[in-house]
């Protein structure tokens, strides 16, 4: 019996091997026919298991077939078709084996698997040691289930097995078998989740690197003759009737406008903090929301925020923070169309500082927030993409963390996260 079940662990980890090697990047991932594949191959690791079933006592049989379903289901990015082809495919080939009790076999899959159906699109949000203990308790209450049919098939069958006592031991090596078999999974799992976020990363910043050191060299050569130019209309200025005026106006605002972006290419090429300082949070955000709450005004959206605690500090450089928020929170204003509100929320969690800027706008599509952040990406019409670039690399460079939760029509969540400081007594 050991040795099949050791066979079980092998054939439950041959597609997991297969998707690290193959199938490992996040288009890929998309795509319906990969999510075809990948049901295909769990549910073959499942037929495979069912070919080689353990004997538990008289024509009871048992098998790992439930573990490749249950990974397949919930380590499938958010999507259903993995899990469903999967135990389609499992359950036909057990039709197929036919046999007294196919009908409770398929039965029983139903009920251990069914449920994991649930944990689908939730399952990918949560942190990588919640999402271990989940697929851990739901192996055990899979195997806890055919342990309750075991001992049902030993009670419907006392007269034919009078003279054969149930191994209790065969019970506990199943049991384990079940949980080491989802650990080891889940392990490999979180480890190949794990390393296409850090290769993401790496391509990420490659790009960046190279965007910030032309954008940088461009934005010097740029910026001196535009200085130029702007010295000499100002003083024109002085000197024309009012109609040029008018049009020096335009040309001066234009030039202001290009000094703006100019000053965000050069951010973006030296976005480290210069003076680091210890801030008190609550009454930082409450200063910044002050600034903008006439623009907020302006474009009809109302501001408000939620820290009532004085006690949240952190080390940053305090003018690259505010430019920091202030962007986050123009660009929540920009988003909502007609009236809404932006909502800053700030408290402690973990020994870190989070920081939640929330829109009510028109939100982002899954395409949309993979983009953010890349080069020249934007959503408004007039933008140039270089702000979030900007935003980003300034919470990197003060050693936090930036994501982005946005659905379309229900407004955009920035969460930042910042290792929390004591203050100095």
């Amino acid at each position: 019996m050991l040795n099949q079940l050791l066979i079980h662990l092998i054939i439950i980890l041959f597609p997991i091997f297969i998707q690290q090697f193959f199938f490992n990047r996040k288009k890929k991932v998309e795509s319906v026919s990969y999510q075809v594949v990948n049901g295909l191959m769990f549910g073959l690791s499942a037929i495979l298991c069912m070919a080689m079933p353990v004997q538990m006592v008289g024509d009871f049989q048992a098998d790992l077939r439930n573990i490749p379903i249950i990974i397949s289901i919930i380590y499938s990015s958010g999507k259903y078709v993995p899990g469903i082809v999967a135990l389609a495919v499992a359950m036909l080939y057990r039709i197929y084996l036919s046999g007294d009790a196919v009908f409770l076999s398929i039965l029983i899959s139903f009920v251990t698997v069914g449920p994991n159906f649930f944990f689908v699109k939730s399952f990918q949000n949560y942190e990588a040691v919640k999402r271990i203990i989940i697929s851990l308790l739901l192996s055990l209450i899979s195997a806890f289930v055919v342990i309750i049919a075991f001992f049902i098939y030993i009670l419907t069958h006392q007269e034919s097995l009078e003279f054969v006592s149930p191994s209790f031991l065969n019970i506990s090596l199943l049991v384990a078998a079940s949980f080491i078999g989802m650990g080891i999974s889940s392990f490999l799992n979180e480890h190949i989740i794990e390393s296409n976020l850090l290769k993401l990363e790496l391509e990420r910043s490659e790009k960046l690197k190279i965007v910030s050191q032309i954008a940088a060299s461009v934005a010097h050569e740029v910026r001196n003759p535009l200085t130029v130019v702007k010295g000499f209309l100002q003083l024109l200025k002085e000197s024309v009737d009012d109609k040029k005026k008018d049009y020096l106006k335009i040309a001066l605002s234009e030039l202001e406008r290009a000094e703006y972006i100019i000053t965000d290419y050069l951010n973006l090429a030296k976005p480290q903090a210069d003076q680091l300082e210890l801030i008190e949070v609550s009454s930082f955000l409450s200063s910044t929301l002050e600034i903008m709450n006439s623009y907020g005004l302006i474009q009809n959206v109302q501001m408000h925020l939620n820290c009532n605690q004085t006690d949240l500090f952190v080390w940053a450089d305090k003018p690259k923070l505010s430019q920091v928020i202030l962007n986050l929170i123009k660009n929540g204003v920009e988003a909502i169309p007609d009236t809404g509100e932006v909502i800053v929320n700030a408290y402690y969690r973990h020994e870190e500082i989070f920081i939640e800027i929330i829109d009510t706008g028109k939100g982002m599509s899954k395409e949309d927030l993979d983009n953010l952040g890349t080069a020249f990406f934007t959503t408004k019409e007039t933008g140039t993409g270089l702000g979030i670039m900007v935003t980003i690399r300034i919470v990197e460079a003060l050693n936090g963390k930036i994501a982005f939760e946005s659905k379309p029509g229900l407004g955009t969540k920035v969460v930042i996260r910042f290792p929390s400081a004591e203050p100095v007594i």
